[in-house]
C-alpha cells in the first residue's frame, strides 16, 4: 500500500474506522452500518477495509521504533498465541515492559523469538516453558502456568496422583508467598527442597503422565522456576503479557485472523502503538492521526510521549 494525501477519508476519519476495526472489534460490514446509520456517510467496504490497512501501514515504523527501546528494558514480558493468516497457523507474540508493548505476527520459532528479543537485550525475562526461551540465562518461570497444571493434577480421580498434585500446588503457592513476604532464606530452602522431591516422587513413582511431564517441566527449567530466590523483585506471573493478548484473542475467535502479510503487519502495528498509548496513559487515536497525517505526506511519525494529560 502507498500512503498519499489523495485519499477520500480524513486522518481523524480515517483512525475512528480503524478503531472500530480493531480496538472495538467490528466487522468491515458492522462499521459500514454504524457509518451510514450515525453519521450518514455511505463509505464502500473497499474503503473501509482501505482506511485500517493504511493505519496499520503507517504505525509500521512506530512499532520499529517501539521494538528498538524494548531492548534496553530492565525486566520483559513475552508471550505467544495461536493466529491464522489465510488459514495457515502462524502464532501472535507480544513483548512489553510497563511502558512500550510490541506485537508481532509470525512462526512460532526461535528465530522469530530472536527478532523480537534481540542478542543485545540483557535484562529479564519472565516466559512460560517455551524451548525457545531457555538459552536466555536470565529468566522466570511464569509459576501461574505451573500452579494451573497442578491444580489440574489435583483433581485427579487417582488419590495417589492427585495427593501428589496437591504437594506441588502447595509447594508453589507457598514459594510464591514466602518471595512475596520476605520469609527468611531457611524457610525459603525448605520449601524449594520440598518442591524439589515431591517432583522428583512424581517422575519416578507414579504413573500418570501428566504429572511426570510437570514434574520433568519444573526439574529442567529449574533454574528458571526458582530465579526469584536470588531476586525477589521479579515478577513470579506472566499476567501482564497474557492480558495484553486477550484482546487478540477474541479478536482472533470473531476474525479467524488476517488474510494476508500485509493485513498482518497493519494489525500488530496497529496493536503495538494502541497498547503502547495505553500504558503510557495517552490517547491513542490522537497519536494515531497525527501519524496518518504525516505518514501520507512521506514525513516520519513523531515519537510517542512518555506520558501527557488528554
Amino acid at each position: 500500500m502507498k500512503l498519499t494525501e489523495y485519499v477520500l477519508v480524513g486522518s481523524v476519519f480515517a483512525t475512528l474506522i480503524a478503531s472500530m476495526g480493531v480496538r472495538y472489534r467490528l466487522s468491515r460490514a458492522k462499521i459500514q452500518e454504524f457509518l451510514v446509520d450515525w453519521l450518514g456517510v455511505q463509505l464502500s467496504i473497499g474503503t473501509i477495509d482501505r482506511c485500517i490497512r493504511e493505519a496499520g501501514i503507517a504505525c509500521d515504523p512506530v512499532a520499529e521504533e517501539l521494538l528498538t527501546q524494548l531492548q534496553l528494558a530492565e525486566i520483559l514480558h513475552v508471550d505467544e498465541t495461536p493466529w491464522y493468516q489465510k488459514g495457515k497457523l502462524y502464532w501472535l507474540w507480544v513483548a512489553l515492559n510497563s511502558k512500550t508493548a510490541v506485537f508481532r505476527i509470525a512462526p512460532r520459532t526461535k528465530e522469530e523469538f530472536q527478532q523480537l528479543v534481540t542478542e543485545t537485550f540483557v535484562g529479564w525475562l519472565i516466559t512460560d516453558g517455551y524451548g525457545a526461551y531457555r538459552h536466555r540465562k536470565k529468566r522466570q518461570r511464569c509459576l501461574a502456568h505451573l500452579i494451573r497444571k497442578a491444580i489440574g493434577i489435583s483433581e485427579s480421580i487417582n488419590d495417589r496422583t492427585a495427593r501428589i498434585g496437591t504437594l506441588i500446588l502447595s509447594n508453589l503457592r507457598s514459594f510464591i508467598h514466602a518471595i512475596k513476604s520476605g520469609t527468611n532464606r531457611v524457610e525459603l530452602d525448605q520449601i524449594i527442597r520440598s518442591l524439589q522431591g515431591v517432583c522428583h516422587i512424581g517422575k519416578r513413582v507414579v504413573r500418570h503422565d501428566k504429572l511426570k511431564a510437570l514434574a520433568n517441566e519444573i526439574l529442567n527449567d529449574w533454574g528458571a522456576v526458582t530465579a526469584a530466590v536470588n531476586n525477589p523483585n521479579l515478577p513470579l506471573t506472566n499476567n501482564e503479557a497474557e492480558r495484553a493478548l486477550r484482546h487478540a484473542v477474541i479478536a482472533r475467535r470473531i476474525s479467524y485472523g488476517t488474510r494476508t502479510n500485509e493485513g498482518s503487519i497493519a494489525y500488530s502495528s496497529l496493536l503495538s502503538v494502541i497498547e503502547t498509548c495505553r500504558l503510557r496513559q495517552i490517547n491513542p487515536w490522537f497519536y494515531i492521526s497525527e501519524v496518518i497525517k504525516l505518514a501520507r505526506k512521506g514525513l516520519s511519525p513523531p515519537p510517542i510521549p512518555i506520558s501527557i494529560v488528554t
